[in-house]
């Protein structure tokens, strides 16, 4: 025993400092999923999008996801795209789906994207989340430390944006270019640091991010991400001396140019396809006025104030519309990171996307007529998607926040304000949010639940208050280890909620499907209440059905453009 400890002691110290962190944000991470990871639940998405399978529930039987695009589109295209390559055939074409749908061009398919190759496996979706989560907190820590923040406060924040929101509620293709906005602030980042040499240094970071974030399969995403990267340019740039500026302005240019180069065997299917296909709302007449009720603004800052995904049916029609929430523990270290003197234009950005990321999701003020006036925005379901650039923006508000709070005493005042103000902010949500919650019927078991996920903010405050008080006496060197704790904690906490709620087990009805494995032919199925579409496409059964943006379907040359699909 005494020698095997030995060992473990040894290989421990073997592990490089710099390496731990990595390891941190991976344990986290499978710690978020670890009910799917240990098997406890299984997050195959036919459970509850198709209508051929039972599941055993554990605690409740909830919806562990809000959009149902996750099975129609992500795992089903996305397994056929996987295997499409795997036995060396381009996947152009959807030969399942209606008469016949483009499979590269469509775009939600992600047919071109590297991680869609882990579809051919049977927990292919679970890996893929966890891989794209991977991925995005890791580039959030080297991002957090190429702006000079600590490990420790860069690994706490890397771990948040890892397990954000947006991951944690929508589950389709919609989060998959979000792992890329990071990776891209990083390659800028990389840019401009590397203006004081002759060498060319970062460019390839940014258009590698740049390239993937479209190939990950939801433009929509990427192009709002894209805004706040330029944002982050511009000011970042004016930052630099004078005399740097026009060698980092050439590598902007040379990193974005070579992501568009290589991201053209994805962009040209998909414009070829936008010539004829249908493409729903997205119009500037419909999604350009869209906008989210006013009493989601409670569900940004208390995620579950009114209850799990889609339980509430007095707020159901919200949770369509909504892409992400932000923890309380961030927004205490935000508050704090406004008031720091260094990096001050890019605090400054970084506070008004926010506010006015969030403003024009709920368009208070008309200020969804502001965003309008930047191209294609009209035309884009704006209210879910700027979801992940206003997170981000608020983590790295708040790494430099932790950053303050670790190197000046003033900072550490201001995080008592800071959570003193943010608890006003819960108690306001928590208020508000009772006028919908009234006369929602629950059983004994879900009225306990309610009032832990009612908790959940509260004690993280409560937390905090204590780390407000170590942080103002002497005991200052363990606040920022708890501080730590106190973020990836409350992150795996929310993010876990969710997973919860998926079932323990289920059982797939397989007689339909292998009946019209052996029967069908050449002909083709129509079923809208058992084999939801495009499920067919993953048994690999001509389906007359199909659910697609954009999409063959209803489609006649000339129709308007999109950016995206819903």
């Amino acid at each position: 025993m005494t020698s095997a400890r030995a060992r473990v002691a040894d290989l421990i110290r073997r592990v490089p400092p710099p390496v731990w962190p990595l390891v941190a944000i991976v344990f986290v991470v499978l710690l978020g999923n670890g009910m799917f990871v240990l098997r406890l639940a299984n997050n195959d998405p036919i459970s509850w999008t198709a209508g051929i399978s039972h599941q055993l529930c554990r605690i409740t039987c909830g919806r562990p996801m809000i959009d149902p695009n996750v099975g129609f589109v992500t795992v089903a295209e996305g397994h056929l795209a996987a295997m499409d390559l795997l036995h060396g055939h381009w996947p152009w074409w959807n030969y399942f789906e209606g008469l016949g749908q483009p499979l590269l061009g469509e775009m939600q398919s992600a047919a071109f994207f590297p991680l869609t190759l882990l579809f051919a496996l049977n927990s292919g979706l679970l890996w893929f989340h966890v891989v794209l989560e991977v991925i995005a907190g890791v580039s959030t820590y080297y991002l957090a430390r190429r702006l000079s923040v600590p490990m420790l406060a860069a690994t706490g924040v890397a771990m948040v944006f890892a397990l954000n929101g947006t991951y944690a509620w929508l589950g389709n293709a919609v989060l998959n270019p979000v792992a890329f906005l990071p990776m891209l602030l990083l390659g800028i980042e990389m840019i401009l640091d590397s203006t004081t040499s002759a060498t060319q240094r970062g460019w390839y970071v940014a258009a590698i991010a740049f390239a993937l974030s479209l190939y990950a399969g939801f433009p929509e995403v990427a192009y709002l991400d894209g805004l706040f990267c330029l944002a982050w340019a511009v000011v970042r740039v004016f930052s630099l001396p004078s005399a740097r500026r026009p060698r980092a302005l050439r590598r902007l240019a040379t990193g974005g140019v070579v992501g568009v180069v290589l991201s053209l065997p994805v962009l040209v299917p998909f414009e070829d396809f936008l010539k004829v296909a249908y493409i729903g709302s997205h119009t500037a007449a419909v999604d350009g006025i869209s906008r989210l009720p006013g009493y989601t603004l409670s569900m940004f800052f208390d995620p579950y104030v009114y209850g799990t995904i889609f339980s509430n049916p007095n707020v159901a029609n919200a949770w369509a519309g909504i892409g992400g929430y932000l923890t309380t523990t961030t927004l205490v270290l935000a508050f704090v990171g406004l008031f720091g003197a260094r990096h001050r234009p890019l605090r400054v950005l970084l506070a008004l996307w926010s506010v006015l990321g969030l403003a024009g999701a709920l368009d208070l003020a008309r200020t969804r007529d502001l965003w309008n006036l930047i191209p294609l925005v009209s035309s884009s379901s704006f209210p879910r998607y700027i979801m992940p650039s206003v997170e981000i923006a608020v983590v790295v508000l708040a790494a430099l926040g932790f950053a303050d709070l670790i190197a000046q005493a003033r900072a550490r005042r201001l995080l008592a304000t800071g959570t003193v103000a943010t608890t006003l902010l819960i108690a306001y949500c928590a208020l508000a949010a009772r006028s919908h919650n009234a006369g929602v019927v629950l059983t004994h078991k879900d009225a306990v639940i309610q009032i832990g996920l009612d908790l959940l903010p509260f004690i993280a405050l409560a937390l905090l208050a204590v780390v407000s008080f170590l942080a103002l006496s002497s005991r200052w060197r363990v606040v920022p280890w708890l501080l730590a704790v106190i973020m990836a904690g409350e992150a795996v906490v929310l993010f876990f909620v969710p997973t919860a709620e998926s079932p323990k087990q289920i059982t797939i009805d397989t007689a339909p499907i292998a009946y019209l494995q052996t029967h069908q032919g050449e002909g083709r199925f129509l079923d809208l209440a058992v084999l939801y579409p495009n499920w067919g496409t993953y048994f690999s059964l001509n389906e007359l059905s199909a659910i697609d943006l954009p999409s063959r379907t209803a489609s006649t040359p000339g129709s308007p453009r999109a950016t995206s699909s819903p």
